[in-house]
């Protein structure tokens, strides 16, 4: 990738719906978190957390994006279960999506609703392949997942797991890719390291420490970041911002956006 256009990513927490949140409780910032996505003009946004409700409120206040990924127990399930999603959101008027599919990080990727190693809950990775339809031809995989928060086992094989279906991907297509996420890891755990070892990590453009990613609806920036954007050493990165502001003195969710702009072939 050059940098003859730029494309921008974001990966983005929502906050699953939770009414004893109050007055942070989805109904309260949907508009925030729409708002969080078009200011940033995002032509892909990775989420997590969302729940087929949450998703479809989002459907409404984006009508520039469509999105791709099913739960974590599968359609279905996740509709009846207020289940949780990995959806990949992109606008559709810039990049056409040529392939998409879902795996379980788990010892059986396949199967629907594994659960893999020490994880807590089934955990999953949505994917696509997209082409700008501004340079046809010029194709790249986004890779969005959200890591398990209890278990280092399932954190550090997922990772692994991960780093197999992009090369995969890319011995296939012959394209750059993208992975983001919420991977409940901050920047010593050895699964980040395992990531950094094959992948260009966005915020190593960041000349000031990044600070949390995570504040609780609490704002700040003490900490270390859990959310990340990686890209394949063939991804020109540009620039990397954190979105910390608040919109009507609330925060749209209990994690900062993260964004990456990037150069994509022409």
């Amino acid at each position: 990738m050059t940098n003859s256009k730029n494309l921008t990513a974001m990966t983005f927490n929502l906050r699953v719906n939770v009414l004893s949140d109050g007055s942070n409780a989805w109904p309260h910032r949907e508009h925030l978190a729409a708002d969080a996505i078009l200011r940033s003009n995002a032509h892909l946004v990775g989420t997590q957390e969302g729940t087929a409700a949450m998703l479809e409120d989002l459907d409404v206040r984006l009508p520039g994006y469509s999105r791709i990924g099913n739960g974590r127990l599968g359609e279905a399930e996740a509709k009846l279960h207020n289940d949780e999603y990995c959806a990949i959101y992109y606008q559709h008027e810039a990049l056409t999506l040529i392939k998409h599919g879902q795996f379980w990080l788990s010892e059986t990727p396949d199967e629907q609703g594994s659960l893999g190693w020490d994880s807590s809950y089934p955990r999953i990775c949505t994917w696509g392949c997209f082409e700008s339809k501004e340079h046809p031809g010029s194709r790249f995989y986004a890779f969005n997942t959200h890591f398990d928060h209890l278990g280092q086992m399932a954190r550090e094989e997922s990772a692994k797991l991960l780093l197999e279906r992009i090369r995969a991907c890319r011995e296939e297509e012959n394209a750059p890719a993208l992975l983001m996420g919420d991977l409940n890891a901050e920047p010593d755990n050895r699964a980040i390291g395992l990531l950094r070892e094959q992948l260009q990590d966005a915020y190593t453009l960041l000349e000031e420490p990044v600070g949390r990613t995570f504040h609780d609806f609490e704002g700040g920036t003490d900490g270390e970041p859990i959310d990340y954007i990686f890209a394949t050493q063939d991804i020109e990165r540009i620039r990397t911002t954190v979105d910390r502001e608040q919109r009507g003195g609330a925060y749209p969710s209990d994690h900062y956006p993260v964004a990456l702009i990037l150069g994509v072939e022409g």
